[in-house]
């Protein structure tokens, strides 16, 4: 669709006008924190009520199994959703309007981590504890802020929203629950009426989201539309949005920015994400197991197109063979899952392939070294790639692949954390969305001064930067701003101008409590119906628990635990049949 076409330009005026309409009569604003918590209620359960649709035409169209759209897409969504609603009804009564916190300050519970000032936000509640076992989250606090009364550090607070007129959100296309949270942070924290471009690249998704967020529509807060990015420039230029917020490419951003102007505008661009693995999270064979498994989620997930999907990943020279073997046995295993096509993934379009091949016969023209040996497009769908023999000058440093490919980039043992560092805030690397460290010794002082000193807004240790966009943290770039500007997820209403950044710390390998120990269950080497039925009782525990509905809670455990012990238990067998592969001599990455 167009806007040379009269009916769609009608249509996008009608769009416009009915929500400045709404706005004229009741700026929303003025909405009590009581209604939106019952309209957020309502839209998360329906994820649960309509999430096999969405779940099953996004598998088939983005080429990923239903389990992982459970996962990534409708599970963050309600956990997303629910947590706004607990962090609004916890900060205003019921009665109160939104604008009452506009301006909102508490006084957040103020901790240390390697000696910088924070704030302890994950675990949020108790079933976060039980869900993420040993994990914790803190937003760091930038540093030389003017002392508080307390003692502590005061957080400058920042408003909220920009009084008068609408927001613009233009959705990306490759995960619908960003969109989704983006809305919410808009509604709640910006408080403001949204109108929401879907991309054209995933307009599929649009009427399961307009069925899904039906309570939003109803009460006239949100609108969708629909185009090309001829649609998005016009609403970018419009002067009813006070507020643009998109999810992309810079190269998008730029556009806007030229249109709207940078003052209206926030933005979460990405980049290219590194995973730096530290010599003693190697030392073991079930070490190296773990490791490789979440490197290849990282690199995997959502076929690689995710903001944070892993594409540089740093390792010690001494321990880079071994290492290697076991990151192409779980790519492989990844690669092989649902919606593969002998072990290769599907892109959003042909183009998007076409691309990613372009970029590997680049990269082995200057001397790197593929496996496979040389990578072909086929339609929308290309082969996972692992890339050896990569060094700085490459594109693979300086722009991103958004596909299943990742280059491993092998260091001196000597110094290692100092040389990593170096790597990792290099100017070679673009982006400082996120990064991940993966060590035996996650709370020790150098791996949290190191946490302390990287320029990345979301650092995760043992874990995929996605797990924080998941949980409840804040999610956004780092202070350089290279991918963006301003900080979304912020469910507890921190302090947003206080905040640097973001570390999600946990435990190397296998997570519980005790000698009970699992495998993370959102990792690729386990997919089908047993990933679904984990999800959708993850999903019910959460509606279950944030709604006090003690029935419900109660009979959803035993699902979710079931799917656990049958997940863990076809894990473990992957991994017998895996070692007597390797002992039988089994195929391995040269």
């Amino acid at each position: 669709m167009s806007l040379r076409d009269p009916l769609m330009s009608q249509s996008l005026h009608a769009t416009l006008q009915s929500l400045l309409s709404a706005e004229q009569r009741k700026p929303w604003g003025h909405e009590s924190v009581g209604s939106t918590a019952r309209l957020l209620a309502e839209t998360a359960d329906r994820f649960l009520i309509y999430g096999d649709p969405l779940a099953s035409e996004t598998g088939k169209r983005m080429g990923i199994t239903s389990g992982e759209v459970w996962l990534e897409t409708i599970f963050p969504s309600v956990w997303g959703l629910l947590s706004t609603r607990q962090g609004l009804l916890a900060s205003a009564k019921a009665g109160d309007p939104l604008s009452r916190l506009r301006h909102f300050s508490a006084k957040f519970s103020h901790t240390g981590f390697a000696g910088r000032p924070a704030i302890k936000v994950l675990p949020a509640n108790a079933l976060e504890s039980l869900l993420l076992p040993g994990f914790s989250g803190h937003a760091l606090l930038k540093p030389n802020l003017p002392a508080s009364g307390t003692g502590q550090p005061a957080a400058p607070v920042a408003p909220i929203s920009r009084e008068g007129g609408l927001a613009l959100c233009l959705l990306p296309f490759n995960l619908a629950s960003i969109g989704v949270l983006d809305i919410v942070h808009l509604l709640c924290k910006q408080q403001q009426r949204v109108i929401a471009k879907v991309s054209e690249k995933a307009e599929f998704a649009g009427p399961h989201l307009e069925r899904i967020l039906a309570p939003l529509i109803e009460a006239n807060a949100l609108r969708f539309v629909y185009g090309g990015p001829d649609v998005g420039a016009w609403l970018a230029a419009r002067p009813e949005f006070s507020h643009i917020h998109l999810t992309g490419s810079a190269r998008t951003a730029a556009a806007v920015a030229k249109i709207a102007g940078a003052g209206r505008m926030t933005a979460e661009l990405g980049g290219v994400t590194l995973a730096v693995v530290f010599p003693d999270a190697l030392l073991t064979e079930t070490d190296r197991r773990q490791v490789a498994r979440q490197v290849a989620f990282g690199a995997l997930a959502n076929n690689g197109q995710h903001c944070v999907s892993f594409q540089i990943l740093l390792v010690p020279d001494s321990r880079q063979p071994a290492f290697k073997r076991a990151l192409w046995r779980e790519m492989t295993l990844a690669a092989e899952r649902e919606q593969g096509k002998r072990g290769s993934r599907r892109l959003v379009d042909a183009a998007a392939a076409k691309r990613l091949q372009k970029l590997m016969s680049e990269m082995a023209a200057q001397g790197a070294r593929l496996t496979p040996g040389e990578p072909k497009a086929d339609d929308e769908h290309f082969p996972a790639c692992l890339i050896q023999g990569i060094d700085e000058k490459m594109r693979l440093f300086s722009e991103e692949a958004f596909g299943p490919v990742i280059g491993l980039l092998s260091v001196s043992g000597t110094d290692f954390s100092a040389q990593a560092l170096t790597v990792a805030n290099s100017g070679s690397l673009s982006g400082d969305l996120g990064i991940s460290l993966f060590t035996s010794n996650p709370r020790s002082p150098e791996i949290q001064r190191m946490a302390g000193e990287l320029r990345h807004g979301i650092v995760t240790i043992n874990s995929y930067p996605g797990v924080a966009f998941a949980a409840s943290v804040p999610w956004g770039a780092g202070p350089g701003g290279l991918s963006g500007n301003g900080w979304v997820h912020n469910y507890a209403l921190l302090p947003e101008a206080a905040i640097e950044k973001v570390v999600l710390t946990a435990p190397l390998g296998r997570k519980g409590f005790g000698p009970l120990r699992w495998e993370d269950p959102w990792l690729l080497n386990v997919s089908g119906e047993n990933t679904v039925e984990f999800a959708k009782a993850l999903v019910r525990v959460t509606l279950a628990y944030f709604l006090k509905r003690p029935l419900r809670f109660a009979a959803a455990q035993l699902p979710l635990l079931r799917a656990i012990v049958q997940r863990e238990s076809a894990s473990r067998s992957i991994d017998r049949d895996s070692n007597a592969g390797r002992h039988r001599g089994g195929a391995a990455c040269d």
